[in-house]
């Protein structure tokens, strides 16, 4: 499924497209293409993007966006995924930290994050992984004590990515023990070049870098909180589904199977060819999941069962189409590797799968296992 017929849609794609095809961001792609992961940045790709108003088309225009709608940012996503385009800085920077800024922050912390977000010339991440609160948030350790002129964070979040870059990071931190234990987390804006901030690698197979951030008494003043206090659970279990609509998910995985098609046809075996033409029609079924969602989105319906289904589905067919393209290309061919090293970290991202499906099993009545 396509998105609804729209020619206003359909403008902005070849609008897009025709900045992407310029020679320029061609150039920047092949120059980055032999650097480290960590590297692999197209700053200037993002900052063309970001002067025509279209790494945040769904923003405000004050803000450096179009006021344009979810469709536009999805729209964004698929083709960034389709040249090639490294978009994982896209995904921490707009999708997730930028629209979670948008969603609860104040007017002055609006004004002061999110224009240079949207044009390109700043990266934000989120922070609320630990290593033993994953998916399950509300179990959190770091803690927010509170002081005179603010907030102290302390702290270790981990398996974050594109944190070298990035100036600001949004923070979930607890801040009271009392009643609930979702109750009592609240969001930080946290400068990243703080001295009592302290980055590490994680070794791991994913191809972008993890890492862990160590928060040892970081200073936040009170104009940084993001969003009320204590109410920080539930401002991230909405932008949870809004992360969970499955745009970014089916884009990589229609990307990746251009990639195995080819690999699988220069073969010429009818097994592969098999699963080639069962994933096809499994990523057309999954793009109809993903753009489902977008429409809700837009009409303010978007509900954290259906999110969660487009999640699970898409996040999970990366992984069959990966396999397939390291069935077919062997483990001497880079491209599928890279897939195969990535596609598992896609199934934990936003929720792991089997929090997908227990959500899915309690919308639908049925009893799920502690």
């Amino acid at each position: 499924m396509n998105p609804t017929p729209n020619p206003e849609l359909d403008r902005f794609r070849e609008e897009l497209r025709g900045l992407l095809a310029r020679p320029e961001v061609g150039a920047e792609l092949a120059a980055l293409a032999g650097t480290p992961a960590e590297d692999r940045f197209p700053a200037e790709t993002y900052r063309l993007l970001g002067e025509h108003r279209m790494l945040a088309p769904a923003w405000p225009r004050r803000y450096g966006g179009r006021d344009a709608t979810s469709a536009h940012a999805a729209i964004v996503q698929e083709e960034l995924s389709a040249h090639g385009i490294p978009d994982m800085p896209f995904i921490n920077t707009i999708t997730n930290a930028g629209a979670l800024v948008l969603f609860v922050a104040d007017a002055e912390q609006k004004a002061r994050f999110l224009p240079s977000l949207a044009a390109g010339l700043a990266t934000m991440v989120v922070l609320y992984t630990e290593a033993e609160a994953g998916s399950d948030l509300a179990s959190l350790r770091t803690r927010a004590e509170r002081v005179e002129d603010g907030w102290r964070l302390y702290g270790a979040k981990w398996y974050a990515v594109q944190v070298r870059r990035a100036g600001y990071a949004v923070v979930a931190a607890r801040t009271s023990e009392r009643g609930r234990a979702e109750a009592g987390i609240t969001l930080f804006l946290v400068a990243l070049d703080d001295p009592g901030v302290t980055v590490s690698l994680v070794e791991s197979l994913y191809p972008d870098p993890f890492y862990e951030v160590l928060l040892d008494g970081v200073h936040v003043p009170a104009s940084d909180v993001l969003g009320p206090v204590d109410g920080g659970w539930f401002v991230l279990a909405a932008a949870l589904a809004i992360e969970r609509t499955g745009v970014d998910y089916i884009a990589k995985a229609t990307s990746w199977l251009e990639i195995a098609a080819r690999q699988v046809e220069a073969l010429d075996d009818p097994v592969l060819s098999d699963r080639l033409a069962s994933l096809r029609t499994q990523a057309a079924a999954g793009r109809v999941l993903a753009w489902r969602m977008v429409e809700r989105q837009q009409q303010g319906d978007l509900n954290a069962e259906e999110a969660a289904m487009a999640k699970w589905f898409n996040s999970e067919l990366c992984v069959k189409v990966a396999q397939l393209a390291l069935d077919a290309g062997g483990p001497a061919d880079d491209a599928s590797v890279a897939m195969l090293r990535e596609a598992p970290g896609l199934t934990l991202s936003a929720g792991g799968s089997e929090i997908m499906l227990g959500i899915i099993a309690s919308s639908l009545g049925l009893e799920v296992a502690s």
